[in-house]
């Protein structure tokens, strides 16, 4: 399999949001009969062009993403790669608005809750979680990136989730625990 897919920008981004990068690597999972299991997926390069090519092959030095997914309910594995297309468009750009993505989240400590989240995009509720927590208990200055999910995919539906920051080397690196209503489905790592 190999095919091109076409983003879009968010809010005043020049870069593909990992956000989108990550559920668009789940749709083409679930084209592949892989629709529920552990996926593993690793930003390596900011995404600045609107159309990407998306293959099931081992990861390359030049690819911006791998993701590797597994299924115990169907024994099966798939390893995905996305990198930029040969291509001069220019993106289409949409609103969003990570703040009220995170509208009624409480900051305690190293962690974040949210109860009851609006925001139905639960990758995109995450990330803007775990950006929030940093820019509020790590560093404000730093430009935060999602940089690796490790964990359940679909995130579940959720009535409560809670990111904590578990490990942290300076302003360089964290990872977080991502939990959806009490139970541990991921680690987050930003950097």
């Amino acid at each position: 399999m190999k095919k091109n897919v076409q983003f879009v920008f968010k809010g005043n981004r020049d870069y593909v949001q990992g956000t989108s990068l990550f559920n668009s690597i789940v749709k083409n999972l679930a084209d592949q009969g892989v629709e529920k299991g552990v996926l593993d997926v690793s930003f390596r390069k900011m995404v600045c062009s609107p159309v990407c090519v998306i293959e099931d092959r081992e990861f390359q030095p030049e690819d911006a993403v791998t993701a590797h997914a597994s299924s115990d309910e169907t024994d099966k594995a798939v390893t995905l790669v996305l990198y930029e297309a040969d291509s001069s468009e220019d993106p289409v750009r949409v609103d969003f608005d990570e703040d009220a993505a995170c509208e009624g989240a409480r900051v305690d400590g190293k962690s974040i809750t949210i109860m009851d989240p609006k925001h139905k995009d639960l990758i995109e509720l995450v990330v803007s979680l775990c950006k929030k927590l940093h820019l509020a208990v790590v560093a404000d200055s730093k430009k935060w990136v999602f940089s690796r999910y490790l964990g359940q995919f679909p995130i579940p539906e959720a009535k409560k989730v809670e990111i904590r920051i578990v490990k942290q080397v300076g302003v360089k690196l964290t990872k977080s625990d991502v939990l959806v209503n009490d139970e541990k489905i991921a680690d987050l790592f930003f950097s």
